[in-house]
């Protein structure tokens, strides 16, 4: 239900226990021009934050993600556009838990296991900026190596489409039942698209500077794992489901090896989100992201297992961040978790005035 603005309305709170709450982490693309200036100056929480994750940047590459979110320059390469997205979703995060939202679980795609591992706690600030920033300079180096597709086939379909180009494509990405994300040599991808266009199937090239999740990426493998060799991952202070092994993981495994196979090995984030919506508690998954990437994934797993879930997303590109952040958190009041109001409360909302009605009265003067 919409109120006549268009803005979402909450028709109604779920009865029953509360849902287990899932934060998801986007990789790469969820970025653009002008991301987090309103939070910046509306949010102690994310500022402070923010500013963490910056030093920890800066003292890695030489300049600050904040500044780079206060730039109107365009986020380009990959050793800026994957810092300043991690420094983003951790902050984010934060505001979230500062509400009173807690995650019960956390899943990271891509990229964004880096910033998931942060927030579960088997990472800490320095050492999660050191696999964002050493590894973003090593797949920059690789060049424009390689290319990437989404086909609107699933895993199994995309398997057979590959067929003897398997050397040199694999699915990378397994965002849901319905989508692939095809990585690896460019010549060889098109031989597989064209006769799926000619099929009907929905194909789409990715816009990135390097095929990750595929064999392009291998010639970083020895100086990365040189380059992380004194990460000291912990336990989670918050369930961790990994993507890279499809299960859960107990933090010792997070190491400079680990971050090689994040970055070569296939995404299985449908798995993932399949393996919570199997068990019998409801669910609500939060998109922890400046735009939402992987909110239609998540409905396509929830519509294909018939659940009750939910998908939230946190924000939306060009429009009002404390507003849209709002009307997220009411989301998932209305799917059943209670937020810590007093929290809520300090969060600086202009709200507009309330419009004066005309009343149609008519006053004349009488001449004498």
């Amino acid at each position: 239900m919409t109120l006549i603005d268009g803005t979402p309305a909450i028709a109604g709170r779920l009865d029953g226990p509360p849902p287990r709450l899932v934060f998801v982490f986007p990789g790469q693309g969820a970025q653009w021009v002008g991301m987090g200036r309103e939070l910046l100056k509306s949010s102690p929480v994310f500022a402070g934050t923010l500013d963490a994750c910056a030093a920890a940047v800066e003292a890695e590459l030489g300049w600050s993600p904040r500044r780079r979110l206060e730039s109107d320059a365009p986020l380009s390469a990959v050793d800026e556009i994957q810092p300043t997205l991690w420094a983003f979703q951790v902050a984010l995060a934060a505001v979230w838990r500062d509400w009173g939202i807690e995650p019960d679980l956390i899943i990271g795609h891509s990229m964004g296991e880096i910033a998931a591992a942060t927030v579960a706690g088997a990472l800490d600030v320095a050492g999660a900026a050191a696999v964002v920033c050493r590894r973003g300079l090593l797949l920059k180096d690789l060049g424009a190596v390689g290319a990437m597709w989404a086909v609107g086939l699933g895993e199994k379909q995309a398997e057979e489409a590959i067929g003897d180009d398997a050397e040199l494509v694999c699915a990378g990405v397994l965002n849901s039942d319905r989508f692939t994300v095809l990585s690896g040599d460019p010549e060889a991808i098109a031989r597989i698209v064209e006769p799926l266009r000619e099929r009907g199937v929905f194909c789409r090239r990715v816009a990135v500077g390097y095929a990750s999740h595929g064999p392009q990426v291998e010639p970083i493998r020895e100086r990365l794992g040189a380059a992380l060799a004194g990460i000291a991952p912990r336990p989670p202070r918050i369930p961790l489901h990994s993507t890279v092994w499809d299960r859960p993981v107990e933090g010792a495994e997070l190491d400079g090896s680990y971050w090689m196979e994040n970055v070569r090995r296939p995404v299985r984030f449908a798995a993932a989100v399949r393996s919570v919506l199997s068990g019998a508690d409801p669910a609500v998954f939060v998109e922890i992201s400046p735009h939402p990437l992987l909110v239609s994934a998540v409905g396509d797993a929830i519509e294909t297992a018939g659940s009750a879930a939910t998908a939230v997303a946190s924000l939306v590109r060009r429009q009002p961040e404390v507003e849209t952040l709002l009307a997220a958190l009411g989301s998932v009041y209305a799917a059943g978790r209670d937020p810590d109001w007093a929290s809520v409360a300090k969060a600086e909302l202009p709200v507009p005035l309330p419009a004066q009605p005309w009343q149609q009265r008519r006053f004349r003067v009488q001449p004498r």
